[in-house]
C-alpha cells in the first residue's frame, strides 16, 4: 500500500561550507502554531547527552536536540557511519551550524546515535582508552533489532509528553548503517495498528512511522543483514528516498546505483526516489561541509516529506499495549 500519510568524542575536521548555502535552507524560520505552543510543555531545546537502554542489556549514548515545535515537531535519527560516532552530524564548520542544529532550527526533534560498539558505547580498558572492537554479524543484527528499537521506545516517551509527533519520523543514515535504517523501516512498516477499536483509522498505530530516508553513501553488504526484503516493501510503500553518493567515490558509486535501480525497477520514473551523485570522492557524513549542496538539498527534502505531511498529533498509548 502507498505512504499515505558531556561527551568526550571528536570528529574528522571539515572545510567550511559556504554560509549561503544554510540561509537557502531553513525553508520558514521557527514558527510555531498556536495549537502546537498550547499542546507542549514548555522545554528547554538545548541538546541533551543522555543514555537508553536496549532490551539486550546495552546502554547507548545518545544526543537528543528537542525542538521548539513541541507535539507538532517531525523527528529525525541521525545513524553514523562504521567506526564514526554520533558527534558526526554536530560538528560544524566554520560559522555554519552543525546538521544536526540546522534540522533543530527547522523545528525537528533530532536523536544522534551512538550504535553499540560505536562511540562512548565502546568499552574503555585499564588505561582509560577506547578498546578496539571487532564486529560480527549478530552485532549488527542487534542494531536493527535491539539499538533502534530503544531510540523509537525514547521517542514514543517523547511523543506520550507531546514534545515531538512520532508519526513524522525520519532516518538519515552514512555507509554501513544505510541497511540498518532500511531494515529497521520495514521492520516499523510490518507493525499492525493495536485490535482496540472497531474501525482502522480510530486503532491506536503500534508502528507505520517512518516517514522518509536519507541513505548517503549507501553500502551493499553488510555482515549478517540482507536488504532485499526491506527495498521492495520500501518500494511498495512509495516512501520517499534520498539516495547521495560522491561520484569518485569508488567504494560506494556501484552499490547506491544498485539501490535506486532496486527502488526504480527499470528505469520507471519514481518522484519518491531523488539520486543526488555529487562532486566529491568523499563518503558517508564527510560529505558534509564539503560545498557540494548536499546539505540543502536534505532539508528541503526532509521538510516537504516529513515536516509537511499529513498526520497531526494522537495519544499512542492503547489499553493493549505489551
Amino acid at each position: 500500500m502507498p505512504l499515505l500519510t558531556g561527551s568526550k568524542l571528536s570528529h574528522r575536521n571539515s572545510s567550511a561550507v559556504p554560509v549561503y548555502l544554510m540561509a537557502a535552507v531553513l525553508l520558514g524560520g521557527t514558527a510555531v502554531d498556536g495549537w502546537a505552543q498550547q499542546a507542549g510543555a514548555k522545554k528547554s531545546t538545548a541538546p541533551q547527552n543522555t543514555t537508553i537502554q536496549t532490551k539486550d542489556g546495552v546502554s547507548l549514548h545518545i544526543t537528543y536536540l528537542p525542538s521548539s515545535a513541541g507535539a507538532n515537531a517531525p523527528v529525525a535519527i541521525l545513524l553514523h557511519g562504521k567506526g564514526d560516532n554520533r558527534l558526526a552530524w554536530q560538528a560544524g564548520a566554520g560559522q555554519t551550524p552543525s546538521f544536526a542544529s540546522a534540522l533543530q532550527q527547522n523545528e525537528f526533534a533530532v536523536i544522534c546515535v551512538d550504535l553499540r560498539q560505536h562511540g562512548e558505547n565502546i568499552p574503555a580498558t585499564a588505561s582509560g582508552k577506547s578498546s578496539s572492537v571487532n564486529l560480527v554479524p549478530r552485532d549488527y543484527q542487534a542494531m536493527v533489532a535491539m539499538d533502534l528499537d530503544a531510540v523509537k521506545s525514547f521517542i514514543y516517551d517523547e511523543h506520550q509528553k507531546r514534545m515531538l509527533n512520532m508519526n513524522k519520523l525520519a532516518i538519515v543514515a552514512a555507509d554501513f548503517s544505510t541497511s540498518i535504517a532500511l531494515m529497521f523501516a520495514e521492520i516499523d512498516w510490518s507493525k499492525e495498528p493495536y485490535d482496540d477499536a472497531p474501525t482502522l483509522a480510530l486503532r491506536t498505530p503500534r508502528g507505520q512511522d517512518v516517514r522518509a530516508l536519507v541513505l548517503i553513501s549507501p553500502e551493499s553488504r553488510v555482515p549478517g543483514l540482507n536488504t532485499n526484503t526491506a527495498v521492495a516493501r520500501i518500494r511498495t510503500l512509495k516512501m520517499p528516498v534520498m539516495v547521495a553518493v560522491g561520484k569518485k567515490d569508488t567504494q560506494d558509486k556501484g552499490s547506491a546505483k544498485k539501490l535506486v535501480d532496486l527502488l526504480m525497477p527499470k528505469q520507471e520514473e519514481n518522484p519518491h526516489v531523488t539520486f543526488l551523485q555529487l562532486d566529491s570522492n568523499a563518503r558517508g557524513v564527510d560529505l558534509l561541509n564539503k560545498g557540494t549542496g548536499l546539505e540543502p538539498q536534505m532539508y528541503k527534502f526532509l521538510d516537504e516529506n516529513v515536516k509537511k505531511a499529513p498526520g497531526e498529533w494522537r495519544d499512542r498509548k492503547s489499553p493493549l499495549k505489551d
